[in-house]
């Protein structure tokens, strides 16, 4: 009884510190995203600003390969985490790596959909030094899911083909397989009971 009175106070003690490390993990994050809320914006627009350097194809360019290759490679990587063979540490992890491939075209739609103070000034250095970076980034992704919906589309249709054909090609051959093994029975001579059933001692002699 004693032992199960100081388990008791124990396993509480466990659960309150639990909480606490989780409420402090939380309010981390919490300060951590408003941080950089309020930083990545404006340091991404710059980025753009830079590579750009006020050059309009630049601005289309740049904005087509941003938002078409952070777009259909996240989602590659992204698919992969849907095989049933991966454990779900691999899946998360494969979850995780999308997400990272895919931040670039996220900080640019933090800057285009922001609200905040941030995200206006990351708006107006994109459109006045990187004009149609923005507006191209966009196009390109919606591109680039499309491009990743019809492959994903065209793979299922193909596998589904070829368990098809395997299926036909697996039927063909054992019809081919009893066929032979039919024609071999009705053979004469191959047929063992009447091989026995001739050799008697009554027809010996």
């Amino acid at each position: 009884m004693r032992e199960r009175g100081l388990e008791t106070p124990r396993k509480r003690g466990n659960w309150a510190a639990r909480i606490i490390l989780v409420a402090a993990a939380l309010l981390v994050l919490v300060i951590a995203y408003f941080a950089l809320a309020a930083i990545l914006p404006v340091w991404w627009a710059n980025v753009i600003r830079n590579q750009v350097q006020g050059d309009l194809g630049a601005g289309i360019l740049m904005g087509m390969s941003y938002g078409f290759i952070f777009t259909l490679v996240p989602l590659m990587v992204a698919w992969q985490a849907t095989r049933k063979s991966l454990a779900w540490g691999w899946k998360l992890a494969l979850l995780l790596v999308a997400v990272a491939l895919a931040t670039p075209n996220l900080l640019t739609a933090g800057i285009m959909f922001g609200s905040s103070e941030a995200a206006h000034n990351g708006q107006r250095i994109l459109g006045t030094e990187a004009t149609w970076f923005a507006l191209w980034t966009q196009v390109s992704a919606i591109a680039a899911a499309v491009v990743f919906v019809l492959g994903v589309i065209f793979w299922r249709i193909w596998r589904q083909r070829g368990k098809k054909v395997k299926a036909l090609k697996k039927a063909d051959s054992e019809r081919t397989l009893a066929a032979k093994a039919a024609a071999k029975a009705a053979a004469p001579g191959t047929n063992p009971d009447a091989g026995a059933a001739t050799d008697t001692p009554a027809n010996r002699r």
